[in-house]
């Protein structure tokens, strides 16, 4: 007697590769810190072989500076960028603070889980610090680019970029209603002019609307 024989066919396992590592890494470090980020706990999180990790990455170190070059390119590229092509000294400041507020063009937690990382890691702090000068160079930039005198765009970068730092690793309970409320007077504490009303109007008014704003091409417009 015949027996009919019934194959079942599974779908192939989908081949990680290494954005899913880094991927990975870069979830358990904002989640619970750099000393987490081990090769044998990723590859059980992920269902991979410690094999594969090898076949993407010559080391942990590898995967640490991949986490670092990540850190780069999402978040300090973006701050390069929207101050770069601001048009106007109110439109360059809403910009920084909607990249740093808005979480899809700024990741905040990895933000933070980097300064973290560097308080226990001395090259990592060299990398941070390296960053940070990069960062307020191109702030400074902007004020001098609108009349501000050298030493006086890098105080008020200084200012202005040391604020914001601080602003999310204090990690205040504020409504971004309440922040928005005041932000004439912070526009005038950072800059030491008056926000054009028009501006600052329509910046609250997209912040009401949507949430978020869209920091594109120096411009503060609701995405």
């Amino acid at each position: 007697m015949n027996t009919l024989e019934i194959h079942t066919e599974t779908a192939p396992k989908p081949r990680l590769g290494r954005v899913d590592w880094l991927r990975a890494a870069m979830l358990c470090l904002m989640e619970e810190g750099i000393a987490s980020v081990q090769i044998t706990r990723l590859a059980t999180s992920i269902g991979a072989s410690r094999g594969s990790f090898y076949w993407h990455f010559k080391s942990r170190q590898e995967l640490l500076d991949g986490l670092l070059d990540e850190w780069f390119a999402v978040n300090g590229k973006r701050i390069k960028q929207v101050l770069e092509q601001a048009e106007s000294l109110d439109h360059g400041v809403l910009s920084f603070f909607a990249v740093w507020t808005n979480p899809d063009s700024f990741n905040s937690p990895l933000e933070q889980a980097v300064r973290d990382w560097a308080r226990l890691d001395g090259r990592v702090l060299e990398v941070v610090r390296g960053e940070d000068a990069n960062r307020i160079a191109v702030i400074a930039a902007l004020f001098e680019r609108f009349d501000y005198l050298p030493q006086q765009a890098v105080v008020r970068a200084r200012v202005l970029y040391f604020a914001q730092v601080g602003y999310f690793a204090m990690n205040p309970e504020e409504a971004m209603e309440e922040r928005m409320s005041m932000l004439v007077d912070y526009y005038f504490a950072f800059t030491g002019k008056s926000l054009d009303t028009e501006v600052g109007s329509s910046f609250r008014r997209d912040w009401i609307a949507f949430g978020k704003i869209n920091p594109s091409k120096g411009e503060t417009d609701a995405s």
